[in-house]
């Protein structure tokens, strides 16, 4: 079918596939695409035109366009980009009747830029890191507002389509007008005193403005416009050329066929029996080979890199990239299991009544420290115990006074989960103590104590560390300073990989005493990045993976800070925070082939954590 359609999956309104080309047979579609070549060279034909496209080339096909993709004598790897027009004019309510050419045979700077901003989309949507769905689709968003300003035109130098490189905003706007309304009614009668009147111009102005822009006169454009158009049904149905001269505007079969001879250089009749057979089918399928995300990141990688030097654009800010190979049937390093033992008082059991059990329940905690302040009513405490061992639990009580604590603000922040993680994740320690909330008053938000929920239980970073802990059991096999992967033993095992980003300041905020704003200055000075692809080498296979990021942004202290550290918050506003402090989350089918590439990208003090579940279904 000369109609090819671009599925687009999970409600993802843009498709990016990267491959090398053989052959990709004569086709066109609704959407827009945009071809952008990242190796090597092919040969692109587009209407009437062929192309050289070599790399570094971007080639966008409005919809519409009929066009085909060959390889050259040079190996290619070419990554093509689709968007879903529906969704997209939401955003850009003409997109529809756009005009894209952003090929062009001479350097210019604001295809560099073009360059960048797809490669740093291509790059997202590799990595697959969290919420790179909408970090793809407002990405595109701006695509398309850069496309919109620069690129929504073309005009003809030696009978080739380039893109119009004229700068003069009233000049653009009304070509652009004058040339959307030529492709929307070519069918029609449209005459040089019509448009002249449409635009209140002269005649003879009108037509030197549109042979200024454009290289072609009125007549010639019009001409050209539907014999462009007439491609379709030339290659796409047996209808006579009578016909389809008459359904594309012309007004004798005589003069359609002089005006395909100039552009095309052949008749229409010779023209279909050369491509008709050429046109993609379920006889004559593309012939290309995609390339493995971990390749295509390399590639795309360099081609960004190489963009970036050209611009001499240093960065200050350090960028740690490691590529690891995981063999998941390795020996394991050491055993992974913990238990949470949680240290509760009389006044978390006031304050969260019968909830209070769900919490330990949640922690999977069989072992509870009842801590007495020394001003507790025995009986009460006594009866409190008896709760909790009725409800289960192990029950030891103690004495202690969490209210002369010191306060360090790290507990509060994205640095505890770190520090939980790089105290207790590795350790031979079985249990592990946690306490549960702050205690004193609930109108004091952050108190710097080492608790998983605030007064006023809201939850802290640090408990989804202590969550995860309670939930995990494995075999360590493979680890490093930045990351850890462990297998969980069952007859289909399932793979956790926890990665985080810090410096020896993040570690430090949760054992010395430091104020509200200092602990704010050393999270917000520690800007480093890590991107990391952990491959795990797997059957071949379909797997689910579950991400979860917690970053310094999505945190009760943030949410603080960005209200300037109030001392004070109205219980009425508790609900506000719980917007803010939840991890982020995100889940996918990847599908294994040998190995299963997964990317985390952190910047600045945070931590992901993915969760690898096979699905069942393998490629065998």
């Amino acid at each position: 079918m000369l109609f090819e359609k671009t599925a687009y999956l999970n409600d993802f309104p843009v498709n990016i596939r990267i491959f090398s080309v053989n052959e990709y047979p004569i086709h066109y579609h609704q959407d827009i695409e945009m071809v952008y070549v990242l190796k090597g060279k092919i040969r692109y034909k587009s209407g009437y035109c062929n192309y050289i496209l070599k790399e570094g080339d971007v080639f966008t096909n409005n919809g519409h366009e009929i066009h085909a993709m060959y390889r050259t004598e040079e190996e290619n790897v070419v990554a093509v980009i689709q968007i879903n027009n529906m969704y997209f004019t939401q955003y850009f309510p003409d997109l529809y009747t756009s005009c894209y050419r952003t090929y062009s045979p001479k350097y210019d700077d604001k295809l560099e830029e073009l360059r960048k901003m797809l490669l740093n989309m291509i790059t997202d949507y590799l990595k697959r890191s969290f919420d790179y769905k909408n970090q793809c689709t407002n990405a595109m968003i701006e695509v398309v507002k850069y496309l919109n300003k620069y690129f929504n035109l073309f005009a003809l130098k030696n009978n080739v389509i380039v893109y119009f490189d004229k700068d003069n905003p009233i000049i653009v706007e009304r070509i652009s007008r004058i040339l959307n309304y030529l492709y929307q009614n070519y069918s029609n009668k449209i005459t040089l005193e019509n448009l002249a009147q449409k635009e209140h111009l002269s005649p003879y102005y009108l037509s030197h403005f549109i042979k200024d822009c454009t290289g072609l006169s009125f007549r010639e454009f019009l001409g050209f416009a539907r014999v462009e158009m007439s491609e379709i049904n030339l290659l796409g149905s047996n209808d006579k050329i009578n016909v389809i001269a008459r359904d594309v505007g012309f007004s004798t079969t005589s003069y359609y066929k002089k005006n395909f001879l100039r552009w095309f250089a052949r008749t229409p009749e010779e023209h279909r029996r050369i491509y008709q057979p050429l046109v993609k089918s379920m006889y004559r399928s593309e012939d290309i080979k995609i390339i493995s995300t971990k390749s295509s990141l390399n590639i795309v990688r360099f081609c960004l890199s190489s963009l970036i030097s050209q611009g001499n654009n240093a960065s200050s800010i350090s960028q740690l990239k490691l590529d690891i190979n995981v063999n998941v049937n390795d020996k394991p390093i050491l055993e992974i299991k913990h238990a949470i033992e949680m240290a509760v008082t009389l006044e978390d059991f006031d304050v969260m009544s019968y909830t209070l059990f769900d919490q330990l329940r949640n922690m999977h905690v069989n072992k509870v420290n009842l801590v007495s302040s020394g001003n507790d009513s025995y009986d009460r405490l006594l009866e409190f115990a008896n709760l909790l061992k009725n409800k289960g639990f192990s029950v030891t009580v103690t004495s202690d006074n969490f209210l002369d604590e010191v306060s360090d603000y790290g507990n509060d922040s994205i640095a505890a989960p770190i520090h939980v993680f790089n105290t207790y994740l590795l350790s031979d320690q079985y249990y592990i103590p946690v306490k549960l909330r702050d205690q004193g008053d609930k109108n004091i938000l952050l108190k710097g104590r080492p608790s998983i929920l605030t007064s006023e239980c809201i939850k802290k970073p640090s408990f989804y560390a202590y969550l995860l802990l309670s939930r995990l059991e494995g075999d360590l096999i493979c680890w490093g300073k930045n990351y850890s992967v462990i297998r969980y033993n069952e007859k289909k095992p399932s793979y956790f990989i926890i990665t985080y980003n810090y410096n020896d300041a993040i570690i430090r905020l949760c054992t010395s005493a430091n104020s509200l704003h200092e602990t704010n200055d050393v999270i917000n000075a520690f800007n480093d990045e890590i991107d990391m692809n952990i491959n795990l080498k797997l059957n071949s296979g379909k797997f689910s993976v579950f991400k979860y990021t917690l970053t310094k942004e999505n945190s009760i202290f943030n949410y603080a800070a960005q209200m300037d550290f109030p001392i004070n918050i109205h219980p009425l506003d508790g609900f506000s925070p719980l917007l803010f402090t939840s991890p982020k989350s995100d889940a996918y089918l990847d599908e294994a082939n040998e190995y299963l590439y997964t990317n985390f990208s952190i910047r600045g003090a945070g931590i992901q954590v993915a969760i690898i579940q096979p699905t069942g279904v393998t490629n065998e």
